[in-house]
């Protein structure tokens, strides 16, 4: 069959499950504050307000701090330090995203307000990565979805799949060892800086099919509005958000809140393809 369609699958939080990732990523952060001298204010550390935070299923922790309009202010020195820093022909940190929609962005959002800068944070998540592959992923809690390796062998017979992910290239193969994902994609592409470089990223992976795609040809699925799915609507494809935490953000084609049921609505986009 020729494959003329385009899956883009996001990484952590869609293919990726398991809390460990971000509490490392929580912990680099709360050691950079102590040798920083910061962090006090917020009264707990990092960690543990995330820890607390997925228990309760709930972002909208206490400790976060906003101006009298609303906006945290972590989210309004990000955007002071992106205008001053507009004019430089430099790479884009990774924004403090507002609405947060997973734990990653309650993390860098908890650690620029303490103190850190976008650089910082972008450091302390790639030690945590470093981490955790240091100690084995098999001790952590990451998983893959049940199935999703019969899934996406199911759909690369009538799409190409391609993994769209901002975590770095260095280091990753362990990463799709443990959950069993070596060899599951057409392409991977690290490191793409979602959201800025999201346009890029699907550029990359649509000059990477046999056949040219058609924008109501892609599907993308993930669990950022921003990040993922933005752009794929934009352009007229199709989109998946996994709303773990219910926010009601976007307006993707499908708003589900497990795999489980993205994995049905993507059967169902392939299916209507090959018809």
């Amino acid at each position: 069959m020729t494959r003329t369609k385009l899956l883009i699958l996001d990484f952590d939080g869609t293919l990726c499950h398991g809390d460990d990732p971000v509490l490392a990523y929580a912990a680099e952060a709360d050691a950079m504050l102590a040798e920083r001298g910061l962090g006090r204010q917020l009264r707990r550390s990092v960690r543990d307000i995330t820890a607390e935070a997925f228990v309760s299923n709930q972002l909208l922790v206490p400790e976060i701090a906003y101006d009298d309009a609303g906006v945290p202010l972590a989210v309004l020195a990000d955007r002071a330090a992106a205008q001053e820093t507009a004019a430089q022909d430099t790479a884009k940190p990774h924004p403090v995203s507002w609405p947060l929609q997973d734990g990653y962005q309650l993390v860098q959002l908890l650690a620029q307000q303490a103190g850190l800068s976008a650089a910082e944070t972008g450091l302390a998540f790639r030690a945590a990565r470093r981490r955790l592959i240091s100690q084995g992923l098999a001790h952590s809690d990451v998983h893959a979805p049940e199935g999703v390796d019969q899934l996406l062998q199911e759909l690369r017979e009538s799409a190409v799949v391609v993994l769209i992910s901002n975590s770095p290239a260095e280091g990753f193969e362990p990463w799709l060892q443990v959950l069993g994902l070596e060899g599951a994609f057409d392409a991977v592409i690290n490191g793409a800086g979602k959201p800025f470089g999201m346009p890029a990223a699907v550029e990359q992976a649509c000059a990477g099919t046999a056949h040219p795609v058609a924008a109501r040809d892609i599907l993308s699925v993930g669990d950022i509005w921003l990040n993922d799915l933005a752009y794929v609507d934009e352009l007229g494809g199709t989109t998946v958000l996994i709303d773990r935490f219910g926010t009601g953000l976007g307006a993707p084609t499908h708003r589900v809140a497990t795999f489980e049921a993205a994995a049905s609505a993507m059967r169902a986009w392939a299916q209507s393809s090959a018809e």
